[in-house]
């Protein structure tokens, strides 16, 4: 493949020239006999209604094998931002002309991109796109980024195709990355992207670079066995058309893919992604060949390229390998203005070396580098100060010092007569959690556990479940656009649910082997049921747990993508009611959040995508979403939150109305914390929310904890060692642990298991602080004490004269009666008798050790015996008129006053 190269083709270019006169002011033109020909496809007398506006056309291909092999853009940068060119298998709509939506139905590729005024692009010999006939691709669609309002516009792009069979089908990488932050007056800002190629081998021989205003340098690398090579390295401020490579670079299977985009925003604002000229973008098109003969894995022809996105950063590990004067812009090719030509002209544009031919040109180009390497460096020291600002406890500052204790349920109690209470943030530290470092159990994990979508906990806390993608990783070239491409891949071989015990970190049970594409959320409900979503499948499945083989519902069409009732995009997770009612997060594509009852039956949904409209803080409207990633719901509160991942947000709502409530940042405006996963505590009396950061742009990872009645972050914590790539987040019933799954490319780093720290691994300074008593509180404490102390205690002081008073009578009549006793009561006396008679009573035989009191004749049934005292017991010898002696004996107790 490295043979092939560029040249000028006479006849095409004649014929470019000729098509461009006779074609002028028709919106297609008729496919002529012959081995060339071309096609025009432009707007007609098109009008815009308002800026930054897209627009597009379509044309349906003849029905003969056809290959595109080379283009005339019929565009003005003075009317248009850009276009792109694809081949869809169906049209985004029905309309010959449209304004927004989807720019193809199933299957797509870009073909061409143009901007700036860029020039034609003619494919090297024997290379082109094959669409009709015998292919996916039916339809042609170019799409036109509108900058102002116009009129009677007829943009386009001119198509010169050969029906003549080639043997080197072309193909276009896009890479880049979404992840887009500029901070207000910042240089060299870094977008990063990566990912490694598993196909056929691919020779790549022309790169086209895009960015908006503030883009300095686009560039693309290859990595093959440790060893970096440049691709190419563009300037987007270049007229953006696809450059030829002084030669071609070829990428054979497992070579990784790596490049970034560098910025200089000098906009007192931040600058984000986004479609309009105010926004920024990353974009690196690579256009390449391949061997149309090479069978695809399960042995069949290829039908559509074999790599169309490497998106976002999937080996950040790799990617740091790009060198540091990858933020050197390039020199200009000799096509783009009067740069030299000669052997080095083009060299920043291949794996060549950079060599000095006595140019003056390159003495100013040098002394460019010097100047840029001079202001990275100043750059660097920025921002390594920034990234140990971020080590330690977060910068929030609380005015009152709430305790929280009610949101968790009966505290965190660790044993007898211990329990930690958790207080706001000015009392908490990043070491409230600590890391299991024991767990899991690696060598028990299977070898194939790879990036976890989602996990769960069992009702019972003693089981986590885990739902990873096996041997596959999320990668564009599962996909032509949103649908999976079954016919190749197939589902996972790998048992995709791994059941891992919280105690021991040891694997326990596997399920799930064939049955699943890309997965992604996980929740396990109230009766044990697992709800899991597929990214590829567009689906919701729930799984009984006496049935792992067979879903009990569904929701969503089988690799049908699509909106409405019926259709789900790319769900990315779920939140279930105790009735069996559901929630969706249709995340990916619809930017919506649906409920559904327990039999899957459309209820109602809410949100909407990204406009350019902002609210009074600066940040985008209520209720619209970049990316649903996760949902959690308290239904006590009802109250249902969802991540807003890349608005770098969390947003509630109540979950009966769908009425937006409030919005949640977990840092500051100006610092990234893109939120991938929120959960509630289960079974918590109030709303205390867990929540995780993850993506490359994301510098510092961390698990928050937050109120979400309220917004305020209670506190917050990193890992050490510190989170990759945080994907989910789950927590036990009484928030004692904490579990974090990682898109890893390990068993051994994708889970994560957080300990709430016990009273003696907790920093000595929380304790102290707990006991430091506010001074104004403990006077008026005091004060109230003392009201009710003195009474109290006057009344104990009184209560003891009076009882030893009273034990000193009693001390008397003991004696007293003592002595009675000791007398002979039958002595000799004329009057001895008559003198100790009492009329009407017989005589008291009394033995008490207390005073005389009333008898109680219910104090034998008196069981609320307080005083201590034992009963007393009385003899009574009574004689009445008959003078019997029949004895009778009572029993009752000291009166409660004694």
């Amino acid at each position: 493949m490295n043979s092939i190269f560029f040249e000028t083709i006479i006849r095409v270019d004649i014929l470019i020239v000729f098509a461009t006169i006779i074609n002028c002011g028709f919106s297609v033109s008729v496919p002529k006999k012959g081995d060339v020909f071309t096609v025009n496809i432009t707007m007609n007398n098109f009008q815009t209604t308002q800026e930054d506006e897209y627009a597009y056309v379509q044309y349906k291909l003849p029905d003969e094998e056809l290959f595109i092999v080379g283009y005339l853009p019929l565009i003005n940068m003075n009317s248009a931002h850009h276009m792109l060119t694809y081949a869809c298998a169906e049209p985004g709509s029905g309309d010959k002309f449209w304004k927004g939506g989807p720019t193809c139905i199933g299957q797509q590729m870009i073909i061409h991109g143009w901007a700036r005024n860029a020039p034609p692009l003619t494919l090297p010999e024997n290379v082109g796109f094959h669409v009709g006939r015998n292919t996916p691709y039916k339809y042609v669609v170019i799409n036109i980024h509108y900058l102002s309002i116009l009129k009677n516009d007829y943009s386009g792009n001119q198509l010169i195709m050969t029906r003549k069979p080639l043997i080197y089908h072309a193909g276009v990488m896009l890479g880049g990355s979404d992840l887009i932050y500029l901070q207000p007056k910042t240089n060299s800002t870094r977008t990063p992207f990566s990912c490694q190629y598993n196909g056929p081998p691919i020779s790549i021989f022309a790169v086209r670079v895009h960015a908006h205003q503030w883009g300095r340098v686009n560039s693309l690398y290859r990595v093959r066995n440790g060893e970096i090579s440049q691709i190419v390295k563009g300037d987007p401020q270049w007229p953006q058309s696809f450059y030829p490579l002084a030669s071609p670079v070829d990428i054979q299977n497992n070579d990784y893919v790596i490049g970034q985009c560098v910025y200089d925003n000098t906009e007192n604002r931040v600058v984000t992604v986004g479609s309009t000229h105010r926004d920024e973008m990353c974009n690196v098109y690579s256009m390449y060949s391949y061997d149309s003969t090479i069978q695809s894995s399960n042995g069949k022809t290829m039908n559509s390229p074999p790599i169309q996105m490497c998106w976002d950063n999937a080996f950040s590990t790799v990617a740091r390998l790009i060198p540091a004067d990858s933020e050197i812009p390039p020199l200009k090719p000799p096509e783009i203005s009067g740069a030299p030509s000669g052997p080095h002209a083009h060299s920043e544009h291949g794996v060549n070396t950079f060599t000095a031919n006595g140019d003056s040109s390159y003495e100013d180009y040098i002394d460019k580098v010097e100047n840029m390497r001079h202001r990275n460096n100043e750059a660097d020291h920025f921002d390594i100060n920034k990234i140990l600002s971020q080590i330690g406890l977060p910068d929030y500052e609380y005015v009152d010092a709430q305790n929280y204790d009610y949101l968790l349920p009966n505290h965190l109690t660790y044993g007898k007569g211990q329990t930690v209470k958790l207080h706001n943030a000015k009392l908490m530290s990043s070491d409230l959690y600590t890391n299991v470092e024991t767990w899991p159990d690696v060598k028990s994990l299977p070898a194939q556990l790879g990036e976890v979508g989602g996990i769960a906990l069992n009702n019972a806390n003693n089981e986590l479940v885990v739902f990873h993608r096996g041997s596959r990783n999320w990668e564009f070239k599962y996909f032509d656009a949103y649908r999976f491409r079954n016919e190749v891949y197939g589902p996972i071989e790998d048992a995709v649910l791994v059941h891992v015990d919280t105690r021991t970190g040891q694997t326990k049970y596997r399920w799930g082997a064939k049955m699943f594409y890309m997965p992604h959320g996980l929740t396990i409900d109230h009766e044990g049921n697992f709800w899991l979503t597929d990214v590829a499948m567009h689906q919701v499945l729930m799984f009984q747990p006496n049935n792992l083989t067979h879903p009990a519902l569904t929701v969503g069409e089988k690799f049908r993508s699509g909106a409405g009732p019926s259709r789900l995009c790319r769900p990315a997770d779920t939140a279930v009611m105790k009735n069996g009612d559901f929630f969706v997060a249709d995340g990916y594509c619809n930017s919506r959040i649906i409920k559904f009852n327990r039999k899957g039956e459309y209820l109602m949904e809410w949100g909407s995508s990204m406009t350019t409209k902002v609210d009074s803080d600066g940040f985008p409207l209520p209720n619209e979403w970049n990316i649903v990633h996760s949902i959690a719901l308290n239904e006590d509160a009802q109250l249902l939150c969802g991540a807003d991942r890349e608005n770098f947000r969390i947003q509630c709502f109540n979950s009966t109305t769908g009425e937006f409530l409030r919005q949640i940042r977990v840092e500051k405006k100006g610092q990234i914390g893109a939120i991938y996963a929120i959960e509630f505590v289960p079974n918590a009396n109030g709303t205390i929310l867990f929540a995780v950061t993850g993506g490359v742009q994301t510098s510092n990872k961390k698990v928050y904890m937050v109120d979400a009645s309220t917004g305020d972050i209670l506190t917050s914590f990193d890992s050490n060692p510190h989170l990759i790539s945080p994907h989910d987040i789950t927590v036990s019933a009484n928030a004692r642990e904490i579990y974090v799954g990682e898109l890893a490319s390990s068993p051994a780093n994708a889970l994560h298991k957080f300990e709430l720290s016990k009273h003696t691994d907790l920093p000595t300074e929380i304790f102290s602080r707990r006991f430091n008593i506010n001074h104004k509180n403990f006077r008026t404490s005091v004060i109230i004490m003392a009201a009710f102390a003195i009474p109290v205690l006057a009344s104990v002081i009184i209560g003891c004269i009076i009882r030893i008073r009273n034990l000193r009578k009693i001390n008397r009549l003991n004696a007293f009666l003592d002595d009675v006793k000791s007398r002979d009561t039958s002595y000799s006396s004329v009057l001895g008798g008559w003198m100790n008679r009492r009329k009407g009573f017989s005589r008291l035989e009394q033995y008490s050790d207390g005073e005389n009191e009333l008898l109680d004749t219910n104090a034998g049934d008196d069981s609320n015996n307080n005083s201590g005292d034992e009963p007393i017991t009385v003899k009574v010898k009574q004689q009445p008129a008959a003078l019997t002696n029949k004895k009778e004996s009572a029993k009752f107790q000291m009166a409660e006053n004694l």
